[in-house]
């Protein structure tokens, strides 16, 4: 997202910084070093010259300063509008802004091993960050882009956006164990709204199933994770009892992406999370779990979309 002075956003410059730590090709520094090739740290100055140097190759910038290169872990961690970096006054500053978004948030940390010293302008990649870095084209960071994808799903649930942007405003201020709750709220919405579009889709082409499946999911104290299970119960029945080519078609695609473990864990995590002294959610597994929700949406709603067309 482009500012409207044409200067780069907040959001574009955290994801160069991503991309320029994630980055293995050598033409970013005149001597060919990357991060992975100092065991993902350095220093600042480092970041910020192959950052640099990443504004070149992308063609970002009319170009005004080379690429240059020096030692690793040392030079100036400095920079001066169109001089050593590529970017105008008001970007340095939101590198700088940026730069320590990503320690808040635990994708880098001060201090790096050996010689270089324990505190900055030295870092090293978190483990946590090592993952982030692997998904730098999809972050609930970028909370614009990933609503939007999200969004994108043909009828998906209002609810379904509310709970997931909650869960990313939660995510992006450390409250983890909030976000995943969220998620679970949203994997919710979407199991209720599959059950009722496939009770629909019976009723109009397997009634005396559609009797029985409603019994089933409509029992007192039944758990979204068990409606889950019988909504896949009942989906193989229809499938033996009918020649459906449609269904048939979509239900590889369901087994592909394992969105029956997802959905059951997905509920079973937030029981446990909503009671106090339960589990204590992994931020690099909740990050999984964002990363994942937005495939495992496409899938659901392809399901759902199908059921209600043909109901």
């Amino acid at each position: 997202m482009r500012t409207t002075n044409g200067e780069l956003s907040n959001l574009e410059i955290r994801n160069l910084l991503l991309e320029t730590l994630a980055y293995e090709e050598s033409n970013i520094d005149t001597e060919g070093k990357t991060f992975k090739m100092y065991g993902y740290q350095g220093s600042q100055a480092d970041l910020f010259r192959l950052l640099n140097g990443l504004l070149i190759i992308k063609d970002i910038r009319p170009l005004r300063k080379t690429m240059y290169g020096e030692a690793w872990g040392c030079g100036s961690n400095l920079l001066f509008e169109n001089r050593n970096i590529n970017l105008t006054r008001s970007e340095i500053l939101k590198v700088y802004q940026e730069f320590n978004s990503l320690i808040v948030q635990g994708v880098i940390a001060p201090g790096a091993y050996g010689n270089y010293g324990p505190d900055l302008p030295y870092f090293h990649v978190t483990e946590y960050g090592l993952e982030c870095i692997k998904q730098k084209d999809l972050l609930p960071y970028d909370q614009d882009g990933y609503l939007s994808k999200l969004k994108n799903i043909s009828n998906i649930n209002d609810w379904v956006i509310f709970y997931i942007t909650e869960g990313l405003r939660c995510f992006n201020a450390n409250c983890i164990n909030s976000s995943m709750i969220n998620v679970g709220l949203g994997g919710e919405t979407i199991v209720e709204e599959l059950t009722s579009s496939f009770l629909g889709f019976l009723k109009q082409n397997d009634n005396t199933l559609a009797l029985s499946f409603e019994q089933d999911i409509e029992k007192p104290r039944i758990t979204i994770s068990m409606k889950y299970t019988k909504y896949l119960e009942y989906q193989k029945k229809y499938l033996r009892n009918n020649q459906d080519a449609g269904l048939r078609a979509l239900t590889p695609k369901l087994d592909n992406s394992s969105s029956e473990i997802y959905a059951t864990f997905t509920r079973l995590t937030r029981n446990s999370i909503s009671h106090p002294n339960e589990i204590v959610m992994d931020r690099i597994k909740v990050l999984m779990f964002f990363l994942t929700f937005v495939d495992y949406c496409e899938i659901q709603y392809l399901f759902i979309n199908y059921y209600k067309l043909n109901s």
